[in-house]
């Protein structure tokens, strides 16, 4: 649970099996929220499945899970806490819904940033730094390990801010303007984020957290199913 969102993972290779346990938790969380007068939004609620093989006519073979008697519809992505989930997990959607979120607020903050902007280059990187930048790096650390190409979606992105801060002429590459301003390409930007992130959950004093198991990829996990 997460303030007023709450999720539930299930895992498993066979279908019946995920939904037994998602009906089994659906139970004990509709007699705990009645107990504290908690209403449910039932039309908001979805649920993905996550599969490597995932292909688009599998919805139809999904069994149907049921909240407050409506059945929970299984969309082809869903967004949790602001972060777009798609069914193989490659974040290429959540990049592209970012990218037009990146660009809307970009169009409030150009008369400052423009290339004919009378403000100084310093003050252009800061506001990119502290308004735009967060905008790309949100939840870095869940989806810093997305393939490069699909990373490189968010990355044209700063690249592009930072040549019409600094005017650049187009002969000009992007790693010598980086270098000039003596700033951190986004790629080692979001490492950065994810190795700190992960060096604070190691030292975090909070039981509950230290009780998650370390991460490690196999490929022959079972799917997984969020709802």
């Amino acid at each position: 649970m997460y303030a007023d969102d709450t999720a539930i993972l299930a895992r498993h290779k066979n279908p019946n099996f995920f939904k037994l346990a998602l009906d089994r938790h659906i139970h004990a969380l509709e007699g705990w929220f009645t107990k504290w007068k908690i209403a449910i939004n039932a039309t908001k609620t979805e649920a993905i499945m996550f599969h490597k093989n995932w292909i688009s006519n599998m919805i139809n073979k999904f069994p149907r899970v049921k909240i407050q008697n409506e059945i929970i519809p299984w969309p082809k992505e869903v967004k949790y806490l602001g972060v777009i989930l798609d069914p193989r997990l490659t974040w290429k959607p959540h990049f592209l819904y970012v990218r037009g979120k990146f660009w809307a607020n970009t169009r409030k903050l150009f008369p400052l940033i423009a290339r004919n902007s009378r403000l100084d280059k310093e003050a252009k990187i800061l506001i990119y730094t502290a308004h735009l930048r967060p905008i790309l790096t949100y939840a870095t650390p869940v989806w810093g390990c997305a393939a490069n190409t699909n990373l490189k979606i968010l990355e044209v992105l700063q690249n592009k801010i930072i040549r019409t801060i600094c005017n650049a002429s187009w002969f000009m590459s992007n790693t010598d303007i980086r270098k000039d301003l003596n700033y951190p390409s986004l790629r080692d930007f979001i490492k950065k984020l994810s190795v700190n992130f992960k060096k604070n959950i190691d030292l975090h004093d909070n039981p509950a957290i230290q009780n998650i198991g370390s991460y490690s990829p196999n490929i022959k996990r079972p799917r997984n199913v969020l709802l």
